[in-house]
Order: structure tokens, then C-alpha cells, then sequence
């Protein structure tokens, strides 16, 4: 790959990182003039801020518990099914 392909992908893969924001966990919670505001990243200079309407997120809420409670029931079962496997493998029931 020559350095101009190499600088086009990584331009690409800059656009795609700046386009999603991937929130592992949340450090503030709280709601102010009908919005909710979550904080999440670092603490300090890179924590950073979702504002939400809450008029649209109530609109939202059945649509978002629904998949959370089935994501998180997949997720559940897969360490379920990962526990039997290794007492199985070192034989215990």
C-alpha cells in the first residue's frame, strides 16, 4: 500500500470514528429543562455530553426498553450457555 493510499484509508477511518460515538459507560445522569443530559468518557477535559429532548426520548422509550431487555437477555444466555460449558469440561453438574 503507498503512503497515499495509507493517508485515503486512515482519512476514511477518521470520518467513520468522528460519525459514531461508542459510550461504554456513563458518569453523570441528570434532567434540566426538559432535556436529559448524560455525561460519559474521561473525567476532566475529555468527558463529553448527550443532550436529549425528553419529548422525543418518551416517544422513543417502548422502542428502546424492548431491545435493550432483548440484548440483554441474548447476552445472559450466551454467558449462560459459557458456564455450562466449562463445568462440563471440568466436570461438575
Amino acid at each position: 500500500m503507498t503512503q497515499k493510499e495509507k493517508i485515503k484509508s486512515l482519512e476514511i477511518q477518521l470520518k467513520e470514528a468522528k460519525a459514531n460515538t461508542y459510550i461504554y459507560e456513563t458518569n453523570h445522569l441528570h434532567c434540566s429543562d426538559g432535556e436529559l443530559h448524560i455525561g460519559f468518557g474521561d473525567y476532566g477535559d475529555n468527558e463529553k455530553w448527550l443532550v436529549w429532548n425528553v419529548d422525543s426520548l418518551f416517544n422513543d422509550l417502548p422502542y428502546i426498553i424492548s431491545q435493550v431487555v432483548r440484548e440483554q437477555s441474548k447476552m445472559q444466555g450466551n454467558q449462560l450457555k459459557n458456564i455450562q460449558e466449562v463445568l462440563k469440561e471440568i466436570n461438575i453438574k
